[in-house]
């Protein structure tokens, strides 16, 4: 309803009246109930139309306002149920992957647990053998080492014999030829006496 119209309804409304609610000189008191009832006949008259649009449309603006929040909600709820199955995808794939490395890799341990029993058993056997053939190398090289002491302590009894008798002999050789030795001293130094004597002799004649 428009402001002159409002305006007309005033000014006709004594006309139609054939008393006036109040009369002159009274005024109307807050807590008297015909006086609210006019006070909301009047506001409604200025303000009614105006009330009633700003009502439309907040009531438009609200239910626009719902339908957003609605709106808003289901696609927060699609996206939220999608990122939940992704996750769980995800989570699904991830936890079989980890399922099978896990399972791989108990495979692989108890694989090279069992190659490294088995190693041990054939370094264990290695080092015996080993062993073995240290000892019995030990006994072989000092059978050797007693039998070449034997061999070289009877070599070295041999030569030292043989070098004794070489010694013996050399010493009774330098013995005899020291006596021939002197044997020709006395048998030159005779026949340089007789030559001696035989030159006095001839230089006497």
């Amino acid at each position: 309803m428009s402001r002159s119209t409002a305006a007309d309804q005033s000014v006709e409304a004594p006309r139609g009246q054939t008393e006036s609610p109040l009369k002159k000189g009274e005024f109307l008191h807050p807590d008297d109930p015909s006086a609210s009832g006019n006070l909301d006949k009047i506001r409604d008259i200025l303000f009614g139309a105006q009330a009633r649009e700003h009502d439309r449309r907040f009531a438009q603006l609200e239910q626009h306002l719902i339908r957003e929040a609605a709106d808003l909600r289901n696609d927060l709820k699609r996206r939220f149920d999608t990122l939940e199955g992704y996750i769980k995808k995800e989570v699904d794939t991830l936890t079989g992957r980890l399922t099978k490395e896990q399972e791989i890799r108990g495979e692989l341990v108890t694989k090279l647990t069992g190659d490294l029993t088995q190693l041990a058993v054939i370094l264990e056997e290695k080092s015996r053998q080993l062993e073995q053939q240290a000892s019995q190398t030990q006994s072989h090289l000092l059978q050797q080492l007693t039998e070449q002491t034997g061999e070289l302590a009877a070599d070295a009894q041999a030569r030292h014999a043989e070098v004794t008798s070489a010694i013996e002999r050399a010493v009774r050789d330098l013995r005899a030829e020291k006596t021939d030795r002197a044997t020709l001293a006395a048998i030159l130094l005779e026949a340089s006496q007789r030559l001696v004597n035989e030159e006095a002799s001839s230089a006497q004649i």
